[in-house]
C-alpha cells in the first residue's frame, strides 16, 4: 500500500527526469559545432509500479535510466572504409598535379622539352650549307646544353618530390602511432567509467573522431566486444574490449597498442632512388608493414606509390644457376633486355623466394645467333658474406629487384627519361664518332682494337685509345670526334661510354653490359648526370657535321642524318624523339585524371554516408529548441504536481482537526 506522501515521490521523480533532459539538451546546444560530438538523449523509463489489492497496480513515477549518444555503427564503419579511398586519391592527385606541372611546356613563360628539343634541331638544320659557321655551331651547342639542363632540373625536381614523399611517410607513421596511443588511453578511461554502470559518451565521441582521422591514413577494422566474467561466461562485467586492426594486424587492443617504425634502407631499390628511403615495419615484431598491398588504401599508400611506383617494370627474371664458388647467380628470361631500359641500382638487393640477397654488381650478356636472334642472361655478383647455400634448390624460381608496384611514381618517370636519353644520346654519339661507318675499321682499313680504352697505371681509370674510324665523324679541323653527349661521373670526370660499340648487336656476337663498366656504358647515363662534353662547350669547332671521307667541309653529310633523329628515327616507344613528351604527358594525365575522378567519386559517396550518419548523430538546433520547450513544460507540470500535493497535505495536516 502506498504511503500518504507517495504523490510527492512521483512528482520528485518527474522533476529529476525532466531536469536531466533539460541539462542534456543544453549540453547538445553548447556542443552543436564541436567536431565529432554526437547528440545525446535521456532514456526515460517508468519506475516499477506498486501493487494495490484494491485496484491492481499503481505507477510510481519516472526514472532517467541513462544518457546515450545517438550513433549508428553501420554508418560509422561505412564512412571509415570509404574515407581511406578518399584519402588515397586526394593525396595521389596532390602529388600528380606537381609532377604534371613539371612537364608543362610554355614557350612564353617556361620552355619545356618540346620547345628546347625543336630549338636544338632548328639550329643544327641551319648548319646545312655552312657547317663551319661558329655562331650557328655555338647556338646549337648552347641549345643542346639547355636541353641537358632541362633534364638535370627534371631529375632534381622529381628527386625533391621523392624526398617530400619520404618525409611524409615518416610523418604519417608518427600520426598513426599517436592515434594508436590516444585511442588506447581513451579505451582505458571508457572502461573505468562504464564498468561502474555509466556511459562515457564524450569519450566515445572523441574516439570515433580519432578513427575518422586515422581512417584517412590507413584502412582500419574495428571490433568491440563485451568483457564477460571469466568464471561466468554469461555474466557481463560492464567493460568492453575495443580493437583496431590495420591489414589484419592489431594496432590497438583495449588499453594496449602497437606501433610502426620507419627505418632507412641499406640499399637502393631503383637506380635513381635517394639514399636512405624509409621502409616501415611493426616495432614489436620487426615484421614488414606492406603498405603497397592490393588491399591497402589511404594516404600512406598514395605517398608510397608516388615515392616507389615503378608500374611493375622493376627487374624480374628466372633463377637459372647458383654458382656458390664464384658467389654469382645467373638469371634468364629477364623482362629488361636493353641497356637503355635498365633501372636497377648498380648494387642492391635481389629477392629470391621472398628473401633478399645483397649484390655488388651485375652484367647482362646478349648473345646473337646466326639468324641475329638475341638471347639474354644476367649475372649478379653477390656481396661478401651472403649465404649462398640458402639459394640451393631454388633454380627456376622467380626473382626480382624490388617489388612490382602497380603505380606510376617517381621511379617510373625517372626510368622513362633515362630510357629516352640513353637511346637518343647513343644514336647521336654514334653519328659523331662513327659517322656512317660501323666502327669496325680505322681510316687505313685495319680492324680496330677490341677495347677502345686502356687503364691508366697511375689513376687506374680508363683512358681512350686514339682511333680514327673509317667514315667517322670529324670536327672542323678534320680530327676524330668523340662523344658529344656524356655522363658526368661523381669525381667530375666525363663518362664517354668507351665500353659501348656501334657494332654491338651484329650476328654471331656476344655483347656484355656491366653495371660497373670501367670504360663506361649507357646504363651509367641518367637524366641527372647528362652533359654536353666540356670540350665542345669551350670550342664550338668540336662538333662533327662531316665524315672523314667528305671532300669539302661544306658537304656536312652528317647533318641530314642527325636531323632524322628529331622525328624519323625510332627513339622511344617505337616513335621519334619528338613524341617523348606526348607519351609522358599522356601517362601523367591518365593518372591525374583517374585520381581526380576517383577522389571526387569517393568524396561524393562519403558525403552521402556522412549525411545519413549526421541525420542520426548531429545536433539540430531547431529540434533542440523544441525539446527545450517540451521539457520545460514537462518540468513546470511536475512542479505543479508538487504544488498541488503541497496544498492537499496542508489541508490534511493543518486544517483537519480531530
Amino acid at each position: 500500500m502506498s504511503s500518504t506522501f507517495f504523490g510527492l515521490n512521483i512528482g520528485w521523480s518527474a522533476l529529476n527526469a525532466f531536469s536531466a533532459s533539460i541539462n542534456t539538451t543544453a549540453n547538445n546546444v553548447s556542443n552543436a559545432n564541436t567536431p565529432g560530438y554526437s547528440k545525446q538523449v535521456v532514456n526515460l523509463v517508468a519506475k516499477a509500479s506498486l501493487r494495490n489489492h484494491t485496484y491492481g497496480t499503481l505507477g510510481s513515477g519516472v526514472d532517467a535510466d541513462s544518457i546515450v549518444q545517438m550513433r549508428n555503427t553501420y554508418y560509422d564503419v561505412k564512412y571509415w572504409t570509404n574515407n581511406s579511398n578518399v584519402g588515397q586519391y586526394e593525396k595521389k592527385g596532390y602529388y600528380m598535379s606537381q609532377i604534371e606541372n613539371l612537364y608543362r611546356d610554355d614557350d612564353q613563360k617556361l620552355a619545356g622539352f618540346s620547345t628546347l628539343y625543336s630549338k636544338m634541331f632548328n639550329s643544327i638544320d641551319s648548319l646545312k650549307g655552312n657547317p663551319a659557321d661558329l655562331y650557328i655551331r655555338t647556338q646549337f651547342i648552347n641549345n643542346a646544353g639547355s636541353l641537358t639542363e632541362y633534364f638535370n632540373n627534371m631529375y632534381h625536381n622529381l628527386s625533391t618530390i621523392q624526398a617530400d614523399c619520404n618525409q611524409e611517410v615518416s610523418a604519417l607513421v608518427t600520426q598513426i602511432n599517436s592515434f594508436a596511443q590516444k585511442i588506447s588511453i581513451i579505451n582505458e578511461k571508457i572502461n573505468t567509467i562504464e564498468i561502474q554502470g555509466r556511459r562515457a559518451n564524450e569519450l566515445r565521441d572523441q574516439r570515433a573522431y580519432m578513427l575518422d582521422q586515422l581512417s584517412a591514413i590507413v584502412p582500419i577494422e574495428i571490433e568491440e566486444t563485451e568483457v564477460m566474467n571469466s568464471n561466468d561466461p554469461d555474466s557481463y562485467v560492464g567493460g568492453t574490449r575495443f580493437r583496431v586492426r590495420v591489414e589484419g594486424q592489431l594496432l590497438v587492443d583495449g588499453k594496449e597498442f602497437n606501433t610502426l617504425e620507419c627505418y632507412a634502407r641499406e640499399e637502393k631499390v631503383n637506380q635513381n632512388d635517394l639514399d636512405g628511403l624509409y621502409d616501415i615495419r611493426w616495432s614489436h615484431t620487426k615484421n614488414e608493414f606492406n603498405a603497397n598491398s592490393d588491399t591497402m588504401s589511404g594516404e600512406l599508400k598514395a605517398v608510397l606509390n608516388i615515392r616507389d611506383g615503378n608500374n611493375k617494370e622493376n627487374f624480374q627474371g628466372t633463377l637459372s644457376k647458383v654458382d656458390i664458388a664464384n658467389s654469382e647467380i645467373r638469371i634468364t628470361n629477364p623482362n629488361i633486355t636493353s641497356v637503355e631500359a635498365m633501372n636497377m641500382p648498380a648494387s642492391g638487393e635481389i629477392i629470391i623466394a621472398n628473401r633478399s640477397y645483397a649484390y655488388s654488381s651485375f652484367e647482362m650478356t646478349v648473345t646473337y645467333d646466326i639468324n641475329n636472334k638475341p638471347s639474354y642472361e644476367y649475372v649478379f655478383k653477390m656481396k661478401e658474406g651472403v649465404d649462398m647455400s640458402s639459394m640451393a634448390g631454388k633454380s627456376g624460381r622467380e626473382v626480382s629487384v624490388g617489388r612490382a608496384i602497380d603505380s606510376r611514381g617517381v621511379p617510373y618517370y625517372m626510368s622513362q627519361m633515362n630510357e629516352f636519353l640513353r637511346s637518343f644520346c647513343r644514336k647521336f654519339n654514334d653519328f659523331q664518332i662513327y659517322g656512317k661507318g660501323d666502327g669496325t675499321l680505322d681510316a687505313d682499313g685495319n680492324a680496330v682494337p677490341g677495347q677502345r680504352y686502356e687503364i691508366d697505371p697511375v689513376t687506374g681509370k680508363a683512358k681512350p685509345i686514339e682511333i680514327n674510324y673509317q667514315y667517322g665523324g670529324v670536327d672542323t679541323d678534320g680530327k676524330q670526334m668523340g662523344a658529344f653527349f656524356v655522363a658526368l661521373n661523381t669525381d667530375g670526370t666525363e663518362n664517354t661510354f668507351l665500353d659501348t660499340k656501334k657494332s654491338d648487336g651484329e650476328e654471331g656476337k656476344r655483347v656484355t653490359y656491366s653495371s660497373n663498366a670501367i670504360g663506361g656504358n649507357y646504363y651509367q647515363l641518367t637524366a641527372g648526370n647528362l652533359r654536353v662534353n666540356d670540350k665542345s662547350l669551350h670550342d664550338s669547332n668540336y662538333l662533327a657535321t662531316s665524315r672523314r671521307t667528305d671532300t669539302h667541309e661544306s658537304d656536312a653529310s652528317l647533318v641530314d642524318d642527325i636531323l632524322e633523329l628529331e622525328a624519323k628515327t625510332v627513339i622511344y616507344r617505337g616513335s621519334g624523339g619528338d613524341q617523348f613528351l606526348q607519351y609522358i604527358i599522356s601517362d601523367i594525365s591518365i593518372d591525374a585524371n583517374e585520381a581526380d575522378i576517383l577522389a571526387q567519386n569517393y568524396s561524393d559517396i562519403g558525403t552521402t554516408i556522412d549525411t545519413y550518419r549526421m541525420s542520426i548523430s548531429s545536433v539540430d538546433e531547431d529540434e533542440e529548441g523544441m525539446d527545450l520547450v517540451k521539457f520545460n513544460n514537462a518540468y513546470n507540470l511536475a512542479s505543479k504536481i508538487i504544488s498541488t500535493l503541497n496544498q492537499m497535505y496542508d489541508r490534511l495536516i493543518t486544517q483537519t482537526g480531530v
